[in-house]
């Protein structure tokens, strides 16, 4: 039997769903933003300003995908992740914070991973 902590279990579930995607710049943007978003306007608000931009309905799917990996049974959508970040009460919102701050940041890494930043000729 292995045993895998927290940040093993967020890894490779986030990197299982960025290696199942195509990722465009859309996606590249959102992923690049959305801990920092969490962080300065709280889980709640950053899932409703994902869930109102059309663009990031596929970044949002993914999130809801590593929180349930994580162990959210209830979060299977984007839906469910709105719902629940609305519906906690404020113990339950803190721990789902906190855990969606890590998905996300394990989701960016992940996205600059794969999709490394084109080289500018000023770079070079």
């Amino acid at each position: 039997m292995s045993l895998h902590t927290r940040s093993q279990k967020l890894a490779q579930a986030a990197y299982k769903q960025v290696a199942e995607r195509k990722i465009g710049d859309k996606y590249k943007t959102a992923a690049k933003k959305f801990p920092a978003l969490i962080h300065t306007c709280g889980l709640a608000q950053a899932i409703a300003f994902g869930l109102a931009k059309s663009e990031h309905h596929e970044y949002m799917d993914d999130l809801a995908a590593v929180m349930n990996e994580l162990g959210y049974q209830k979060i299977t959508s984007r839906d469910a992740l709105d719902e629940a970040s609305r519906s906690e009460p404020l113990s339950g919102y803190l721990r789902i914070s906190r855990d969606a701050i890590s998905a996300a940041s394990w989701l960016k890494r992940y996205v600059e991973a794969v999709s490394p930043e084109e080289t500018t000729e000023a770079a070079l």
